[in-house]
């Protein structure tokens, strides 16, 4: 995925130079690839609010133009419910609302 054409798939900020790919599923994850698909372009403030939790990515869905990332902001509804997210498991995701029974088994809020 070049970066050149690209522009923040939050924001809309289409600066080449600062642009970061960010990992939907996490490095961390033994699911982690690095295939269109689990790539997101996003600007350093996007990318730090990703990080701090403040952004969930839900997936990156086909669309007319090629490809739409689907995210929404702590706080606000999810664009649709869970059974339709592609990565129901990101960490980044289901610890977003601070729920306990959005937490995968075995896993504490704290």
């Amino acid at each position: 995925m070049s970066l050149r054409k690209m522009a923040c798939e939050v924001c809309g900020l289409a600066d080449a130079r600062i642009l970061h790919r960010h990992h939907i599923i996490p490095r961390c994850d033994p699911r982690c690839t690095n295939n269109h698909g689990n790539l997101a372009v996003l600007c350093p403030n996007d990318h730090g609010l990703v990080h701090a939790g403040e952004i969930a990515i839900l997936g990156v869905y086909p669309s007319t133009s090629g490809r739409c990332l689907v995210w929404h902001r702590k706080g606000e509804e999810p664009p649709f419910p869970r059974e339709f997210w592609l990565v129901k498991e990101n960490p980044l995701v289901v610890t977003l609302t601070g729920d306990e029974d959005d937490l995968p088994d075995g896993e504490t809020d704290g």
